[in-house]
């Protein structure tokens, strides 16, 4: 896991195992080359595992994520924290403003991380998601505003409360070229806030989004 004396990377990425799911599935066939050596047929989608999603995804004639710099896929990242979800699960504007506010600066990263243990355990037992934060359009406008780069949550947030307000918030941030990273995992893992993310997706002409090995790069 070491990437030098100074630093460690510390993987936030879902492990993928064929043959997925119904509504996620990674099937994979067994193949040869020309050559008689092994290669696998793939048969899946855009959102299955942790994955990047590209204005393409929202807009039938969005950017696809070939289009943007390497510079979008990585930089500084903070955690929006969430210790107690909200009574009503809101994450609005003023809850991203009152832990945020005067830290993050043009260019940077948020990921969710949902600390709140009575919830997620609540959640465990039940998988009921609306027990989960979700944010608000009006949050959404608080990033963008910011002029953060991109929006990241695992299966404990969620990125509105049903899907109006969840298209909403794709409307916001995709049209300003904000990108989502979603799938994560791991988040406990990195202790430093902020840290440094990486999150390179496949370099691929006329696809919405794609599929990412997500990493923290941060001090030992």
């Amino acid at each position: 896991m070491a990437l030098c004396d100074e630093y460690l990377l510390v993987d936030l990425s879902m492990e993928v195992v064929p043959p997925g799911t119904e509504e996620r599935p990674f099937v994979t066939t067994r193949s040869l080359l020309h050559d008689a050596t092994t290669k696998y047929l793939i048969s899946t989608h855009t959102h299955v595992g942790t994955h990047l999603e590209g204005p393409l995804h929202f807009f039938e004639v969005g950017k696809d994520l070939a289009d943007f710099p390497l510079s979008a896929f990585w930089g500084r990242a903070w955690f929006l924290d969430i210790e107690k979800v909200p009574e009503d699960r809101l994450l609005t504007e003023a809850f991203l403003a009152y832990r945020l506010e005067g830290k993050v600066a043009p260019g940077d990263i948020l990921i969710a991380r949902n600390l709140d243990e009575e919830t997620v355990s609540r959640f465990n037992t039940t998988k009921d998601r609306s027990l989960l934060p979700c944010f608000t359009p009006e949050a959404a406008l608080w990033i963008r505003d910011r002029g953060l780069k991109m929006l990241g949550i695992d299966h404990l947030v969620r990125l509105g409360k049903d899907v109006a307000a969840t298209r909403k918030l794709h409307e916001i941030l995709l049209s300003a070229d904000i990108l989502l990273l979603e799938g994560l995992a791991n988040l406990k893992a990195v202790q430093e806030n902020p840290f440094f993310l990486i999150a390179f997706p496949y370099k691929a002409r006329g696809i919405d989004s794609s599929l990412t090995r997500a990493v923290a790069l941060v001090r030992r």
